[in-house]
């Protein structure tokens, strides 16, 4: 689902005003200056605009912006609010 990484992307400029220029797969959320909080939001935006759970172990510091958009995109094919083991 190619328009995953753009979504992701356009999440972490707008909530969390992240220079578009710093964004890139390889980057990790902790590199990008999102910490507990801004994290635990970005799930919930995640869960509004994708329709379902990511889970905690991707919504981690050291996660990329790629490995999330990948984890994003498995949830998606496998369904409509699927809930990731934990």
């Amino acid at each position: 689902m190619p328009d995953t990484y753009a979504t992701l992307r356009s999440v972490l400029t707008s909530s969390f005003r992240v220079p578009d220029d710093v964004i890139h797969p390889d980057a990790t959320l902790e590199q990008l200056g999102l910490e507990s909080l801004a994290l635990t939001e970005l799930v919930l935006i995640l869960h509004e605009r994708f329709a379902v759970k990511i889970s905690g172990e991707y919504a981690a510091p050291l996660r990329t912006v790629a490995e999330v958009a990948e984890h994003l995109d498995a949830l998606r094919a496998a369904g409509p609010r699927t809930v990731a083991p934990s």
